[in-house]
């Protein structure tokens, strides 16, 4: 926890404290395959973590296009810390779908408290009198080491089949294993957490299906009342954005010393119209992220554009990876050094644009398809 947590939204003066902090430890997170506690810190202070949570825990209940604008300006520093930072935020939001009883269990500490949360169902849990005995292992769970809490999803039995849940589980009951070794966003500790039959009572769970629909019972709210559709894509592609616009910058300082064939880069016709192609599709991409931001935090068109707002994020991630991509084969070999910030770009947009709700492949197909069933309508 951090020593101050103020009352504050996501503030500038945090990001900027998160900024320094995280381009200070880069290395030091890389190297270590997890966030330098101080970065964390900053993470928390910076009001990330209480971002999504309800006035009534202390939180800010914030929009979707503030985290996405902060998301996008703390990249070129770390992806690795933006990384987690939306991780925190997005899983206090997923929290507050808790029955009351649980809300304030995971915030009797305050809002500031570090959750992190496994989206893909695994382990099992065992139903027994006032809730469920939980065991069992989820993978890639971002800023494991770090959280205070963990939101596990499970099928879990039923009288009418497996129905999947969330299930809070506090830091004394659950460990981390050391399994993330992956080629980009090295510093997010994207480990594995272990659950050895811990008792999850009924107010620390809630289904997967209310998150999906956006139906939330009694917390008031704008951000809990958006189909998981409209906004699952939004903070990671934002992320993407931000490594690439970061990329950019990085390669055009670059080429303020470089010489090709005795003359300045930035003379030749090749480099001016990387940059400008690079420019103008992140400009493209960031208009995108703007829309689908605005959509999401207008309760009336949140469900209306919830597959535009996938289709078009999965778009802004491919635009990143390719505009990354450009960058470093035009940097050529100088550019592979492994302290390199467009190498280190080019693996962090990759790790970053592969994950599932980035996929266009089935986004775009998702959107063709209820585009011309209503066409056709």
């Amino acid at each position: 926890m951090p020593e101050s947590w103020g009352k504050s939204a996501v503030t500038a003066s945090g990001i900027d404290a998160l900024k320094a902090t995280a381009g200070k430890f880069f290395a030091d997170s890389e190297r270590e395959r997890n966030l330098h506690p101080e970065v964390v810190e900053k993470i928390l202070c910076a009001g990330f973590a209480r971002h999504f949570v309800p006035h009534e825990h202390g939180g800010t209940q914030g929009s979707f296009g503030e985290l996405a604008r902060a998301l996008v300006s703390v990249c070129p520093s770390d992806a690795s810390a933006a990384w987690c930072a939306l991780i925190f935020a997005t899983s206090g939001r997923m929290a507050a779908f808790l029955p009351a009883a649980g809300r304030a269990q995971v915030w009797r500490d305050g809002p500031d408290t570090a959750i992190s949360a496994a989206l893909s169902p695994a382990g099992r849990a065992k139903p027994m009198n006032g809730g469920w005995r939980l065991t069992g292992e989820w993978n890639l769970v971002s800023g494991a080491d770090h959280s205070d809490w963990a939101l596990l999803c499970v099928a879990a039995p039923t009288q009418r089949g497996a129905q999947l849940r969330f299930m809070a589980v506090p830091r004394s009951a659950y460990r981390v294993r050391d399994t993330w070794f992956n080629v980009g966003m090295r510093g997010t500790g994207s480990n594995t957490i272990v659950v050895d039959g811990a008792f999850v009572p009924d107010e620390l769970s809630f289904t997967r299906e209310a998150l999906a629909a956006g139906a939330h019972a009694d917390v008031p709210g704008a951000c809990y009342r958006v189909p998981l559709q409209s906004v699952s894509g939004l903070p990671f592609a934002a992320l993407c954005l931000g490594i690439a616009r970061g990329a950019l910058d990085r390669w055009s300082e670059w080429t303020a010393d470089q010489r090709i064939a005795g003359s300045p880069m930035r003379d030749h016709e090749a480099a001016r119209l990387v940059y400008a192609r690079s420019a103008v599709e992140l400009e493209a991409a960031q208009l995108l992220v703007e829309r689908a931001a605005g959509a999401a935090d207008d309760m009336a068109r949140a469900e209306e554009f919830g597959m535009r707002n996938a289709r078009d994020m999965a778009q802004v991630a491919e635009v990143s990876r390719a505009v990354v991509d450009r960058l470093f084969d035009f940097a050529g070999a100088q550019a592979q050094r492994e302290d390199d910030p467009l190498q280190r770009a080019w693996r962090d947009v990759h790790t970053a644009s592969s994950h599932v709700v980035l996929r266009f492949t089935h986004h775009g197909c998702e959107y063709a398809r209820q585009a011309w069933t209503d066409a056709a309508a």
